[in-house]
Parts: C-alpha cells; sequence; structure tokens
C-alpha cells in the first residue's frame, strides 16, 4: 500500500537541498505503483510530478502544489549486447553494469548523479558521449488516455537534441530504456570511467551541493556568424561552446550572494554554501546570464528543471 505524505520538504529530495513543501509525496516502486500513484492524484484534482534522484531540479522556496512521485523503480537485465534498465535505477549502477560486462557507450557518464529515467528525460552526457548516442527504444507510460497504456518508443519518436528531449513536452512517463552497445574490454573501459571521474571530482567534490552545470552548453552551429566570431575557437569543443566560458568572461567566478556561490574554477557552476535559498539560486543565475546576452548576444538556456519558478532567459 502506498504511503502518502503531506508538505513533504523537497530540500530533503534535491541534491541542492532546497526547496519548500510538497503538498503530497509518493515513493514507488513498480509500474503499478506509479499507476496508482497517478490515479490518486487524479482523484484528488492534483497535478503530479516524476522525479528521479532530483540531483537537476532547483525547486521553489513557496514548494509545490502537486503530487510528487519518485521513481524508485529498479532494475538491470542483458542478453548479448543489449540491456534493459528500468528508469528509477541509479545511473552511476548501470555505468558499473555495462563496464562489468565489458559494454562500450556509458562509462564517460561516470559520476553523474541521478537516475537512468533522469538522464534520458534530459539527454544527459559527458566527454562527448551521451546517454542517447546507443538507446533502441524506450517503454512510456501515457497519461493520456485513462488505461494507461504501456507504449514503446523508437529513438526517433523520443527526439531527441542537445541535453533535451521530447520528454520535456509530452505527458509520457519513462518506465523503461532499452540499449544496444558495443563489446570492449572491461580493464579498458574501467580505465577510462577513473580518468573521467578524476576530472569530475575536481569541479564537483564528495558533498558539493549543486544541481550540476546550471546552463547548458552553445551548440556553436545554431549561433548568426556574427555572434561566433566574437568566440576564440579554442573555446569550442565537441561542436559547443561552453557556458562556463560565457559566464567567465563577465565576471561570474567566485560570485556570493547569502549563501549561494559561483565556483571561482568554473563559472557554470553554482553551489548552496548553507542556508540558500531558490530565489537567491535564481536571482544570482539570471544576473549573469543577462550579463552574457547583453556582451554576446547569447541566451543561455537553464540545464537544471526550474520548478515552480518564471523561465530565466
Amino acid at each position: 500500500m502506498l504511503k502518502f505524505m503531506d508538505n513533504y520538504p523537497m530540500k530533503n529530495l534535491t541534491t541542492l537541498k532546497i526547496g519548500g513543501p510538497a503538498k503530497k509525496f509518493v515513493k514507488v516502486t513498480n509500474p503499478n505503483e506509479l499507476i496508482e500513484a497517478i490515479n490518486y492524484a487524479k482523484q484528488n484534482n492534483l497535478e503530479y510530478l516524476v522525479i528521479g534522484g532530483g540531483s537537476n531540479l532547483l525547486v521553489s522556496d513557496k514548494g509545490v502544489d502537486k503530487l510528487i512521485i519518485k521513481n524508485e523503480i529498479l532494475g538491470i537485465e542483458h542478453q548479448g549486447q543489449n540491456i534493459k534498465v528500468k528508469s528509477g535505477t541509479v545511473l552511476q549502477d548501470l555505468v558499473h553494469y555495462s563496464i562489468s560486462h565489458g559494454l562500450l557507450g556509458i562509462q564517460k557518464m561516470t559520476g553523474i548523479p541521478g537516475t537512468v529515467g533522469g538522464a534520458v528525460y534530459g539527454n544527459a552526457g559527458a566527454y562527448g558521449q551521451t546517454i542517447s548516442d546507443n538507446i533502441i527504444s524506450v517503454v512510456v507510460l501515457s497519461d493520456r488516455r485513462e488505461s494507461k497504456d504501456l507504449i514503446t518508443l523508437n529513438k526517433d519518436d523520443c527526439n531527441f537534441n542537445y541535453r533535451d528531449s521530447g520528454f520535456k513536452k509530452n505527458k509520457y512517463t519513462i518506465l523503461e530504456v532499452r540499449f544496444s552497445l558495443n563489446t570492449n574490454n572491461p580493464t579498458t573501459l574501467d580505465q577510462e570511467a577513473k580518468d573521467v571521474l578524476s576530472k569530475r571530482l575536481i569541479k564537483y567534490p564528495p558533498g558539493i551541493k549543486c544541481p550540476g552545470s546550471f546552463f547548458k552548453n552553445i551548440v556553436a552551429e545554431t549561433l548568426p556568424k556574427e555572434i561566433l566570431e566574437k568566440i576564440p575557437s579554442e573555446k569550442i569543443t565537441y561542436g559547443k561552446i561552453s557556458a562556463g566560458y560565457l559566464l567567465e568572461s563577465v565576471g561570474a567566478n567566485g560570485q556570493v550572494l547569502d549563501g549561494i556561490e559561483i565556483a571561482g574554477y568554473h563559472a557554470n557552476l553554482f553551489i548552496n554554501k548553507g542556508g540558500g535559498s531558490a530565489q537567491t539560486f535564481y536571482t544570482l543565475a539570471k544576473k549573469y546570464s543577462q550579463k552574457v546576452k547583453e556582451k554576446f548576444g547569447i541566451t543561455l538556456e537553464p540545464e537544471v528543471q526550474l520548478i515552480n519558478l518564471p523561465p530565466i532567459s
């Protein structure tokens, strides 16, 4: 039987440790419980939001007038080069699993927090590798019909783009993700993952209260020539312009406001140093994104989901 909780503090669910209360909160561990939770929301005229590890959320200090459903539907299995993963599975567990079974294509995502479902929702990636690279299909729960149909979408149906997917716009809840991965030597994959993790730990030391990079990097080819000419060629990597470079160029590094600090070593890393609020976080992010727009003519788009907060751009 599901346990619904009232006025649950969202700060307990986010890596930022920020966020007011959710009107209702529940954890689900299988698809039937998820359907039950969604039915509860509808019967009680509540909007609902399904979340994973809370690693990519900035939640309003006022909280949310919704049912927050925490997805803890777990499981990994594979046959040959194909892997099926339940969406509530921790992404790091999938990384470890793929490496130990000699499967290439996910190892560079080591150290990225959150769940597989959340990673697919935001099309997460690192060091030139993206979660959608090797996806063949995604099983989703449709909320468009009373029957709560399970639908299998092929990769093209998911509308993946840089740090984006169709799941940000449709009413589908990700339940299972299916990958087809190439094979490689586990020792080689493990070493590659360790090399990546050593770089990540410099940027994200253990215990840091942050949602990861706040703004998306910019796809260079989407910019007009006159804007692109302002960017040094060495600042374009994997076809992307670092949002951190743009923010650094307008003096964001090391700025502090009421408990929220922009890292001195990376201007796209906003950290709750203790007692910070969502409003302060939002104010700091908006201030420096506006400075980037004034200097470069580039509109930065949050990679982090803003919950019960207005758009920044």
